[in-house]
């Protein structure tokens, strides 16, 4: 008889937490934009910033943590070129960060051609528009 023992360790987010601790690559709660009035207050007192592939709708804060959010509407294409799309702006948000000045949010909203473009090409796309917003380290 085999006994398989599971030890469970509660994960702890706070807002200095990094987004890749270890091998858990998921982004804490701490990080993601969810609600609708924080959606709008960035979208009424930051500014933006239009790509071929995405927009950036940002805003800065007096806080260290950085967070994001991800639109994808359903003209981008079915589910799965949906979830594709927010897998590659999740990835390369997540290896951009510590680029970005702290307390930035951003909300990523994709356009239609975000899907055939690739990650790569969406990662420089997002360097590019986070220079062109001031929020990139070497711009500010």
């Amino acid at each position: 008889m085999r006994v398989v023992v599971v030890a469970f360790y509660p994960k702890v987010w706070s807002d200095t937490t990094p987004a890749t601790p270890g091998r858990d690559r998921r982004l804490p709660r701490a990080r993601i934009l969810r609600r609708r009035p924080e959606f709008l207050a960035i979208r009424r007192e930051g500014g933006t910033q239009s790509g071929t592939q995405l927009k950036l709708n940002w805003r800065k804060e007096p806080r260290k943590s950085r967070r994001m959010a991800i639109v994808v509407p359903k003209a981008c294409g079915n589910a799965v070129v949906r979830n594709r799309i927010k897998r590659w702006v999740r990835e390369g948000w997540r290896n951009l960060q510590a680029e970005l000045a702290p307390g930035s949010d951003s909300v990523w909203i994709a356009r239609p051609s975000a899907g055939k473009a690739g990650s790569e090409i969406l990662r420089l796309e997002m360097i590019r528009l986070y220079q062109r917003a001031g929020l990139w380290m070497d711009a500010a």
